[in-house]
């Protein structure tokens, strides 16, 4: 009986304190939410170029069914805002003659990073590989994102 209720205590106690961290994270990390500006861009497509409220409403059931709104605002929250975070720029918001490029470094390894409107280069200037560069690219076309590096293209985000 004794151990029951020692257990428990250690359950609530546990509880508590994961409960606690979790909020100190989540207040700590305020200052590196981003834009989301393809969400953004997005919900501003829905709500201008879609024919009346109930044509709005359509293609939102039917971007929420298919989970559009899902992936986007996982590309937007995990790449966009990432990008954004560490360079201080993102790609969608940008003019079209607006470019900016910011030297990263970790450790041993040193990155250079330019963005512009809809695209992401990314070079590695120091370290072990050093050389190799990536570029990150949106096509408003298609509306996929895109990376290319040594002639190779890999779709990311459709």
């Amino acid at each position: 009986m004794l151990n029951q209720i020692k257990t428990k205590t250690m359950r609530k106690i546990k509880s508590v304190f994961l409960a606690l961290v979790f909020l100190f994270l989540t207040l700590s990390q305020q200052g590196c939410i981003g834009s989301f500006q393809l969400t953004k861009n997005l919900y501003n497509w829905n709500q201008t170029e879609v024919g009346g409220k109930w044509g709005s409403e359509l293609v939102f059931a039917a971007c929420v069914i298919i989970p559009v709104y899902a992936v986007i605002l996982l590309a937007d929250g995990i790449v966009l805002n990432s990008i954004e975070f560490w360079t201080g720029g993102n790609p969608l918001s940008m003019n079209g003659d607006e470019k900016e490029t910011q030297i990263v470094q970790k450790g041993d390894d040193t990155y250079k990073i330019s963005i512009e409107q809809n695209k992401v280069n990314v070079e590695k200037l120091a370290g072990e590989n050093s050389g190799e560069a990536g570029e990150f690219s949106w096509n408003e076309q298609t509306e996929n994102w895109t990376f290319v590096s040594d002639g190779k293209t890999f779709e990311l985000v459709e």
